[in-house]
């Protein structure tokens, strides 16, 4: 029996580049205290838009599109919220995702933040960065789990088996 995994299942790495690019634009956005226009370029929004789309429909709050890939989505968000927030239950991770969800949904309407917007933005960016690190995790993992070595360290490693100290 093969498995095979449901397009749109992904990890963390995937999401790792708009993590890291929406983590570096909130914190101009939290320094100014306002958002401008084309505060986040547009891909880089859409693909936020597309992941909390995943993670709310585990949430709850939308129909689900493709099971796998929301319930994967998370996992993975619910992952970085317990590791940016400190916490542990689960209605609070929920809640957290559903205060993301809803500020990040208004980010491309220029306007000066509220002290909640303020906090949630700062919430949010600390999300990010650990969606990131994440991702570089998984990422570093997987290159030294299946990378194939480089010819130089091929030979340093033949060279130290052959000349043992």
């Amino acid at each position: 029996m093969s498995q095979t995994i449901s397009i749109g299942v992904v990890g963390p790495s995937h999401w790792s580049y708009m993590a890291a690019v929406m983590a570096q634009r909130l914190e101009v956005v939290i320094e100014r205290r306002r958002l401008a226009a084309r505060d986040i370029p547009e891909g880089v929004y859409l693909d936020a838009m597309k992941f909390f789309d995943l993670v709310l429909q585990e949430v709850g709050g939308k129909p689900q599109e493709n099971p796998p890939a929301s319930i994967n989505a998370y996992v993975i968000a619910a992952h970085a919220v317990r590791e940016a927030e400190s916490m542990a239950a689960a209605q609070d991770v929920k809640q957290s995702l559903k205060e993301y969800s809803g500020l990040l949904s208004g980010l491309q309407t220029p306007r000066d933040l509220t002290a909640d917007e303020l906090n949630t933005a700062r919430a949010l960016r600390k999300f990010f960065l650990q969606l990131r690190k994440a991702g570089q995790v998984e990422a570093y993992e997987r290159r030294i789990r299946f990378e194939e070595p480089s010819p130089r360290m091929r030979y340093l490693t033949k060279s130290l088996h052959n000349n043992p100290a």
